[in-house]
């Protein structure tokens, strides 16, 4: 929790300034669901470190660090997208179109078209659509971008832009920001084993696009192998499983 603490006085004085630009000007996030121990950290006006208990249909100021503990994930709504904080996760909004993830792991969804920023504590990309995907922050201070389903691109500052492709996982790297490999990944592997996708009580209103996505991957990678994309140590290194398809013709 200090070293959290510490991260928070960082970045406190940008945060402070986006909610005084944004905030009586945007619907701030509100809490939709939560369950487990999720709890709030936010500076006061004596420059005091205030933490609580995340509370239902709670609304939430930019800059305030979100955290979860084990077992434990919540979500909020925002005018044009919802978002998911996963078990074990520490984030927080920079502004309504800017996230910032330290750790753990979040879902994004959104069926408008919109820009929107994501970064973690070495990477930073821009996701410009509308679709369904999840970021997980990675040891090496980048992150995975896994998109369910989704109609855009995302942007970095050294790899430029990328069109992207349902159930083909990216890394990002780096300052600047540059992509690591892509690898695709069993979409029904990923929504039967995800917390983020089957643990809430409403489902997303994605859902028929998801399964869409399921059917054409389907199509596309039947006879192939299952693939689960676990954390990335260093920049150098990604740890990967594999699932041999055993079927017979």
């Amino acid at each position: 929790m200090f070293k959290l603490i510490k991260l928070f006085q960082l970045f406190a004085a940008v945060y402070t300034a986006a909610f005084f630009l944004y905030g009586e000007q945007t619907l701030l996030p509100k809490v939709e669901y939560r369950v487990g121990k999720v709890e709030l950290i936010e500076e006061t006006n004596s420059s005091q470190k205030r933490i609580y208990d995340l509370e239902s249909n709670q609304t939430i100021t930019y800059g305030t660090w979100i955290a979860s503990g084990k077992g434990s994930r919540t979500e909020f709504q925002t005018e044009n997208y919802t978002l998911r904080l996963g078990s074990m996760s520490v984030g927080t909004w920079n502004n309504p179109t800017s996230f910032w993830l330290h750790s753990g792991s979040i879902l994004f969804c959104t069926t408008e078209d919109l820009v929107m920023d994501f970064s973690s504590i070495e990477a930073k990309a821009t996701f410009s659509g509308r679709g369904t995907f999840i970021i997980e922050a990675l040891k090496n201070g980048g992150f995975k971008f896994i998109p369910l389903e989704a109609d855009g691109k995302i942007i970095t500052a050294q790899g430029g832009e990328i069109k992207i492709i349902d159930g083909r996982m990216l890394l990002v790297l780096g300052q600047p920001s540059y992509f690591g490999d892509a690898y695709d990944l069993d979409v029904m592997l990923l929504v039967k084993s995800s917390r983020l996708l089957n643990s809430f009580p409403s489902p997303l209103p994605t859902f028929g696009r998801i399964g869409l996505s399921i059917y054409k991957q389907e199509l596309k990678l039947r006879g192939k192998y299952n693939a689960l994309i676990g954390d990335s140590p260093t920049k150098d290194k990604l740890h990967l499983w594999s699932f041999e398809n055993k079927e017979k013709e």
